[in-house]
């Protein structure tokens, strides 16, 4: 059976709470498949950043990573940031697959959400 992990990607803030979210997110996710491996990393003011979330991963026995980056739209971080760093770790990992999933992006599940917030919202 091949040994994967999934790495979420987010922005990250200077902002500790904000950076909270993709934990939470991780813990969702576990949950939805307890003995998955599954990690977090940060492009900017965070940590782990990206780079540091591979390394945790990579035990030697991992064969691939998935990277789920948790963002609305395909802007520069993933027609840019997020290739070129892969790129340049999976020269320095050739035993380890790097596999690059679309960003979450809009999904009409997210439509449910928005009415829920709006019904939970005080009203005036």
């Amino acid at each position: 059976m091949l040994k994967r992990a999934i790495l979420l990607v987010g922005h990250g803030s200077r902002r500790s709470e904000a950076n909270e979210a993709l934990v939470k997110l991780r813990e969702m996710t576990e949950r939805r498949r307890p003995g998955a491996k599954i990690a977090y990393g940060f492009l900017q003011f965070a940590k782990p950043n990206l780079r540091e979330a591979l390394d945790h991963l990579d035990d030697g026995e991992l064969e691939e990573v998935t990277i789920v980056p948790v963002f609305l739209y395909d802007g520069i971080h993933m027609q840019e940031d997020i290739p070129s760093i892969l790129a340049e770790e999976a020269v320095l990992r050739p035993h380890l697959r790097l596999v690059l999933a679309p960003v979450l992006g809009i999904d009409e599940r997210m439509a449910e959400i928005i009415w829920d917030r709006v019904d939970a919202a005080p009203k005036l």
